[in-house]
């Protein structure tokens, strides 16, 4: 791979990579005039050309760094940490910018995978693969103009893998490691004249270790079990009609330590509490091309049933959830004399039971963007969106990005955008609700600069998020309310890859995340203040490679004590039998660092794995 294609295959993924070179599984470097993303509604813009900040990760750079857990790679990425009650299959929130998983849209393959039976509406990333991921989108800044409520921190866009062969293919994997892991995977895909499908079976199975930390005397194994189905395909009946979907299903039971109530902490771990969940999702859609106007209509269902069991201070518990989300949408474009105009519409309800408990809400949202390609230097993008909801009433929120290349290998970004968070169901409805809650209202901002060479990149970005109208329990009566007073984050990204020689390449990267919260008046909880990571990759041989990561937290704090700083570093070792077929090895926290990102909940010890993968 060339020196050119390796900087422009680091700018395009912005510091996601930790190995990018070196295997059979390698693929050449997407040029930057062609590497697309979706980050606006309808049309594909070229990376150097947007005016919002998007953090790519490809299915090769998760093949390279190794990681199980999706999450675990995300946390790397500038802007972005993730906090996590243990191990696998402990609960994860992946925060954006200072801003927690209740204010990022998560979608998988066009459908929305947010949990609307718990209190906030959320995805919780802790049981989340990278098996059968081909690629994943973080979009930055409050993106509601777009994406509707929640989409406050961001929005993560999450593709499981497609067919890129023509004919049948077929890929699998295996791997074995500490805490009795096995992990287990299968790919199945087909591509051919007039359409394509993908299908993934992935299977964990983890004794893992205690959620509640054994430095607090808990020594038992919280073990996590799991089974996911993905399916994705489109078929052309005609040369413009195309029909198409997605679907998963996914079946898990996690161990969890549940609060030791009398203290709050440290975490009860004398007795394993139970978690056991089974959602599912489909997306089905079709498109019509050909005319001035080309149109596309979908449906979308999403369904959770979840249940928390065990023991705790006061007795036995069963917790029984269940949420539900209906979805219709429709979107048409055209090219005008100055722009591309997008435009949509979309219906959605949401509901939830809580035992005894339940609730449901309806929104409809209509929607247009407009793409201005102003000249070769200047990319103006402008979105309106009207919200109308069944308990609150209408809500309008709005996006202007610009990117500005004065020359070809230099961007100018700014962006500024609206967002809302509309109050979930168990919010308005359950006991401790209150249905005359307004939407929580966000303002962010933005600006960068990236510069590219040829040999590497570095890149700049400002940026604050405002938000207003903040909704929580009262701390007497617990009944939710509205907060006055105005919350923030603000900070700034610094990132930057070099390729030292042909075989060697380096990318590190630098976030410095401040805050308030509104009521409290101190920096928001679980987000560190400062958060460095630099990533080392080596081609020893044509066959054989390694890589290296170390990040360095600091300032991190829980809602009740700081939390000390820490530094955890990863190596993996791999090397191709044949253009087919890969062997590895993953070293995690290779220095056995004792470290907490939540208070009183445990991390792994060093641990390793040992792996295999095939295509054929």
């Amino acid at each position: 791979m060339k020196p050119t294609q390796r900087a422009a295959l680091f700018t395009a993924t912005a510091l996601t990579t930790l190995g990018l070179t070196g295997t059979a599984f390698a693929q050449e470097a997407t040029d930057l005039g062609t590497l697309t993303l979706s980050a606006n509604r309808g049309e594909s813009t070229e990376l150097a050309r947007s005016g919002v900040t998007v953090e790519v990760v490809t299915k090769e750079d998760l093949e390279q760094s190794g990681e199980t857990l999706l999450a675990d790679h995300l946390a790397r990425l500038p802007g972005v940490n993730v906090s996590s009650n243990g191990g696998i299959g402990g609960t994860s929130s992946v925060f954006i910018r200072g801003l927690s998983g209740k204010y990022v849209g998560v979608y998988v393959d066009g459908i929305d995978v947010t949990d609307t039976s718990g209190p906030q509406i959320q995805y919780d990333f802790g049981t989340l693969t990278t098996a059968g991921i081909g690629r994943v989108e973080v979009l930055k800044g409050s993106q509601s103009a777009l994406y509707g409520s929640e989409a406050i921190g961001g929005v993560v866009n999450i593709t499981t893998n497609r067919a890129t062969e023509e004919g049948l293919s077929q890929s699998v994997e295996a791997e074995y490691g500490s805490y009795d892991t096995r992990k287990l995977g299968y790919n199945l895909s087909y591509l051919g004249t007039r359409g394509s499908f993908a299908s993934t079976l992935s299977y964990i199975d983890t004794n893992g270790f205690s959620a509640a930390d054994e430095d607090n005397g808990n020594r038992e194994e919280d073990g996590h079990e799991a089974t996911r189905l993905s399916f994705s395909g489109d078929y052309a009946l005609t040369d413009t009609v195309t029909v198409g979907g997605a679907a998963f299903w996914q079946k898990r039971d996690s161990e969890y330590d549940d609060f030791d109530y009398a203290g709050d902490f440290p975490l009860d771990g004398t007795t394993d509490d139970l978690s056991e969940s089974e959602d599912y999702g489909l997306r089905a859609f079709a498109r019509f091309e050909g005319g001035a106007v080309s149109h596309e209509v979908s449906a979308q269902y999403y369904h959770i049933d979840r249940k928390l069991s065990g023991t705790s201070s006061f007795g036995a518990f069963v917790y029984p959830y269940e949420g539900r989300r209906w979805g219709l949408a429709y979107e048409g474009q055209t090219e005008l004399s100055m722009a591309i105009l997008t435009f949509g519409a979309d219906a959605t309800s949401e509901s939830f039971v809580n035992g005894s408990d339940d609730g449901e809400q309806d929104n409809l949202g209509l929607w247009a963007q407009a793409d201005w390609h102003l000249s070769e230097q200047v990319e103006l993008v402008t979105a309106l969106r009207h919200d109308d909801h069944s308990e609150y009433g209408g809500k309008t929120t709005g996006r202007v990005s610009l990117a500005y290349l004065p020359t070809p290998d230099l961007t100018l970004r700014a962006s500024v955008g609206s967002g809302f968070r509309a109050p979930s169901p168990y919010e308005l409805y359950s006991p401790y609700g209150n249905s005359d809650l307004d939407p929580e209202t966000s303002v962010s901002y933005e600006l960068g600069v990236e510069q590219r060479f040829d040999t590497g990149f570095i890149g700049v970005t400002l940026f604050r998020t405002e938000i207003t109208d903040l909704i929580g329990p009262d701390e007497v009566t617990y009944l939710y309310t509205q907060t006055s007073g105005t919350s923030w984050t603000q900070g700034l990204e610094l990132t930057g890859g070099v390729d030292v020689s042909e075989r060697i390449s380096l990318a590190g990267s630098y976030t410095w995340t401040d805050s308030e919260d509104a009521q409290s008046r101190e920096r928001l909880a679980r987000v560190p203040l400062r958060d460095l990571a630099v990533s080392l990759n080596a081609d020893i041989t044509s066959a054989f490679g390694a890589g290296f990561t170390v990040q360095h937290v600091s300032g991190l704090r829980d809602t009740s004590a700081a939390l000390d700083d820490y530094t955890v570093a990863n190596m993996n070792l791999r090397y191709a039998l044949s253009d087919q077929a890969e062997l590895y090895l993953r070293l995690e926290n290779l220095f056995d660092e004792d470290y907490q990102v939540v208070k009183g909940y445990g991390t792994s010890d060093r641990a390793a794995y040992f792996g295999v993968r095939a295509s054929f």
